[in-house]
């Protein structure tokens, strides 16, 4: 796989057309973000969802109670066109999809300015989103992240964002599509810390849902999330030496909300597994796949490799259980003499 370096193209925002691509909640979210000042193009790809949101102003699939200003909102069903029509490109595709919709349009992205909103990996490629969009030349390449659930921005509640990118100016002029009475937007220039963070929270919130499955307290609670935080702490120095401070929102904040919020989905994905039900069975349940599940054989490997997964005992729990099938009771019991 050859790898290009990812570049530092000029962002002129006023004559910029940006597009969404993602027609999820959290792709609905942003795309409601942006039209509070801004106009967008999105991509929707079921007609039938097309449809509903031009006739209803509403995306009635995620998110049905939220207004959509449509009036802002361009939208497309052509992948292929969407992309070659635009400059500044917001992915929030399910990390599980990504492959499968980009990969016949990867050439298009070139000269393009690629914004992620993923907070998940490749599955099939084993892959972060960084190591994937690393093999498009000419591309420059931000991340989305933050402590923001799109079912609270649906609701207008006050949330906020950190807008990443290699060069810092490059996120300070991004900043503005975001600005708006709810949101709280800050630049970085942590790519790789703020989507490992991003990725390695989903494994923490299911672990931590997994302890609340087995019928564990708010006291254990704490520790185990306070654990996760040290370990998270660890793990971005060992993967990527940039100097960064944990307890900003893009790590903590995000990684906390993921591991208390009744939304959050890994945290769900986890508690049923620990009251019982096998993988397949939570799948079922939960009629999706929660990005911690996935993340956990990503993450694990990388750490393998590199002869780190000594460092990472949660991490560790999590593949056994998921992957191995260990059993989750002994596994968090054997956890709880690890972390204190």
């Amino acid at each position: 796989m050859r790898l290009y370096k990812i570049t530092t193209l000029n962002i002129d925002l006023p004559n910029q057309k940006v597009a969404v691509l993602g027609a999820g909640s959290w792709g609905t979210a942003i795309v409601s973000i942006i039209t509070e000042n801004n106009n967008v193009s999105w991509w929707v790809r079921r007609e039938n969802q097309k449809k509903t949101i031009i006739q209803e102003h509403k995306n009635t699939a995620y998110l049905p109670d939220l207004n959509l200003n449509t009036s802002r909102i361009n939208i497309y069903s052509s992948l292929e066109k969407i992309i070659t029509d635009s400059d500044i490109l917001i992915i929030a595709i399910p990390s599980e999809y990504l492959e499968l919709n980009l990969e016949p349009v990867k050439h298009l992205f070139t000269g393009k300015i690629v914004l992620s909103a993923v907070k998940g990996v490749l599955p099939n490629l084993n892959l972060t989103p960084f190591q994937y969009f690393k093999t498009i030349s000419n591309i420059d390449y931000g991340v989305i992240s933050g402590p923001c659930h799109a079912e609270e921005v649906a609701q207008r509640k006050k949330s906020y964002l950190t807008i990443s990118f290699k060069e810092i100016e490059q996120a300070d002029k991004i900043l503005p599509l975001f600005y708006c009475n709810y949101i709280n937007a800050k630049s970085s220039n942590d790519i790789l810390g703020t989507e490992l963070a991003a990725i390695l929270k989903n494994i923490y919130a299911l672990i931590t849902g997994v302890c609340n499955g087995l019928g564990y307290g708010d006291n254990f609670l704490a520790v185990i999330i306070t654990a996760s935080t040290n370990e998270m702490k660890r793990l971005l120095s060992l993967l990527d030496q940039q100097e960064r401070s944990i307890s900003k929102s893009a790590y903590l904040g995000d990684l906390l909300v993921t591991c208390y919020s009744l939304h959050s989905r890994n945290r769900r994905f986890g508690s049923h597994i620990g009251k019982g039900l096998t993988v397949d069975e939570t799948k079922s349940e939960m009629k999706m796949v929660a990005e911690g599940y996935n993340a956990t054989k990503c993450i694990y490997h990388i750490l393998h490799q590199r002869q780190l997964i000594q460092q990472a005992p949660i991490v560790q729990a999590a593949y056994d259980i998921l992957y191995n099938t260990s059993n989750p009771k002994s596994t968090i019991r054997v956890l709880s003499s690890l972390i204190h």
